[in-house]
């Protein structure tokens, strides 16, 4: 692996040598909000099929 690790005098990690894939965080915010509309439908019956 050519990604470095820097770490500190304690020997924790500082920086982690590599930066993420770009729109990262507009990803997860839209997986989140479809996970919470999914569960506002869930308990709010709409996805019920109405069997029991």
């Amino acid at each position: 692996m050519a990604d470095e690790i820097l770490k500190n005098e304690s020997g924790e990690i500082m920086v982690l040598g590599h930066s993420p894939w770009p729109g990262y965080r507009k990803a997860f915010y839209i997986i989140f909000a479809l996970g919470i509309f999914y569960l506002v439908l869930a308990f709010s019956g709409l996805l019920s099929s109405g069997g029991h």
